[in-house]
């Protein structure tokens, strides 16, 4: 699962590794001035989902259906010299019991005996080489041990642990594939795609047979090498105290061993401990691979200028899946509801707002109509102003992804996560406040039904902000599940800050700058 993440050399981001990560909690609030350098973290999210999904030459795809960054020239920030942009990510790491990578490499399972999750951070740095953008650099860090592979132009990378070149009796290669990580493999040549199936386990060969002639020293003499290397390929990945337990449980029926591990912990744990994680890392490489990408093609977008309504709509015989991102399928969403849905969704919005949206079938036509809590007669939508337009995208994408109609989720333990643009945009204060309570009940909800739910969105709403502090005041929102993310320019300078605020238990911001809202200092 996806925890945190942080921009580097992109737009507005100084490439600097002590900037801190922006953590993803269920409520995650960007704010910040103009061109501050929040909406450009937002759109990352889309930027990464619509790479994810196409078929390109590379990892990043700048310009697509859903944002559009230009191109890399672009995308970096205009007065760094270097030419990289990273985006790093923090995840909560779980091993699948079951997992297909959908290309033609198969990796051996990975066995994890203690913990539940593994920690992992990854850096993606990338590049442009002859107008085309290339992973150039992947850095893993795993459990204080840092793995750094660095591409280079001609196929070949280098691999440095915690900054120490590592030699191979193999040449070390990288293959693009249609996935966002290259595939790391050993050659000695390059006849036949047979030959990479044999050698995209050549990490794992190289580093437990360094294991196995390191540990084999603790055994007694005649113990046969294949007592070891069977011990060995279960011991799998595991935090370093848990490391002499699960040694001891392996190599329980060798008493040299266990009296060698009784004298000489430390240094027999540390040798397992490095050498196992890297015996791992082609197939943590794989599960790092899946997991971006479940997790990116779980984002939905709603772009800051919803399409406007229309006063009649044409039938057109296409399955709706999503909302677009700028709304304009929105009358076919709608009209695709079964009766019981139109029924639940409607209660919904009745509960939620205090109107309720009906599909009117006109012969070749079909229209929305909208009626108010406070008003007996039925509106076209063209004739109800702007705003029903612009929150309804927002409130059909998070009901259709939550009310149970979609369990097509396609990570076991991945989040959905919602990135909204300005959603307050032409509403007036008191919807303002009923969108916050609804993403509020929302969140709930999908907890109790075990949906992981992330919303994040940039706003100027002070109302907004407001509505979140009491909700967190009245006991329906936790301030833990809440992240407030300032974004700030540098004095006389084009460089983004991030800074972060938060709720105290009471619903209070604590750390909030002054006259951040009136421009008063």
């Amino acid at each position: 699962m996806l925890k945190s993440i942080r921009l580097r050399n992109l737009r507005s981001f100084p490439n600097d590794d002590d900037a801190p990560y922006v953590d993803l909690k269920p409520l995650t609030v960007l704010i910040g001035k103009n061109s501050s350098g929040k909406s450009s973290f937002l759109r990352s999210l889309p930027l990464l989902r619509q790479s994810v999904e196409a078929n390109t030459t590379g990892p990043i795809l700048w310009y697509s259906s859903y944002v559009d960054f230009g191109a890399f020239s672009e995308a970096k920030k205009f007065d760094s010299e270097e030419n990289i942009i990273y985006f790093d990510f923090k995840f909560n790491l779980e091993i699948p019991d079951n997992i297909s990578f959908s290309h033609q490499f198969e990796f051996p399972r990975i066995k994890k005996i203690h913990s539940n999750s593994i920690q992992v951070t990854v850096k993606v740095g990338v590049t442009e080489t002859n107008k085309k953008t290339v992973a150039r650099e992947l850095i893993l860090e795993i459990y204080g041990i840092e793995y750094k592979f660095i591409f280079k132009e001609n196929k070949k990378c280098d691999l440095l642990i915690n900054n120490r070149p590592q030699d191979f009796p193999e040449e070390l290669n990288y293959i693009s594939t249609n996935h966002f990580l290259p595939l790391i493999i050993t050659v000695s040549s390059r006849s036949e795609s047979q030959f990479f199936r044999n050698n995209v386990n050549g990490i794992r060969k190289h580093f437990s047979e360094k294991l196995f002639l390191e540990l084999k020293k603790y055994f007694q003499g005649n113990t046969s090498h294949s007592t070891i290397k069977n011990g060995i390929s279960r011991i799998g990945i595991n935090e370093r105290h848990e490391i002499k337990g699960v040694l001891e449980k392996i190599f329980k029926g060798n008493k040299t061993f266990i009296n060698n591990l009784e004298k000489k912990e430390k240094i027999i744990c540390d040798i397992v401990y490095n050498f196992t994680l890297s015996t791992n890392l082609t197939s943590l490489l794989g599960i790092i691979n899946y997991e971006i990408e479940q997790t990116f093609t779980n984002v939905k977008y709603i772009a800051p200028l919803r399409a406007t309504a229309e006063r009649y709509y044409r039938h057109q015989d296409l399955q709706v899946k999503e909302i677009d991102h700028t709304g304009s399928n929105l009358a076919m969403l709608l009209r695709s509801f079964s009766h019981k849905e139109n029924e639940r969704f409607t209660k919904w919005t009745s509960e939620s707002f205090g109107f309720q949206v009906r599909v009117e079938e006109l012969g070749l036509h079909y229209a929305l109509q909208i009626k108010t809590e406070n008003d007996p007669k039925e509106y076209n939508i063209n004739d109800m102003g702007f705003g029903f337009s612009q929150i309804l995208p927002i409130v059909a994408s998070i009901w259709m992804e939550t009310s149970g109609q979609k369990k097509n989720l396609r990570g076991n333990n991945a989040s959905i996560i919602f990135a909204i643009e300005q959603p307050e945009l032409h509403l007036h204060p008191e919807y303002q406040a009923k969108l916050i309570r609804m993403f509020v009940s929302v969140i709930d909800a999908a907890k109790q039904k075990g949906i992981s739910i992330i919303i994040i969105f940039e706003t100027h709403s002070q109302t907004m902000v407001d509505t979140l502090g009491d909700c967190i005041e009245n006991e329906l929102l936790s301030s833990h599940n809440v992240d407030i993310v300032l974004f700030e320019k540098e004095l006389n300078s084009s460089t983004t800050k991030v800074k972060f605020s938060h709720f105290n238990s009471e619903g209070f911001l604590e750390q909030w700058p002054i006259g951040f809202f009136s421009g008063r200092k």
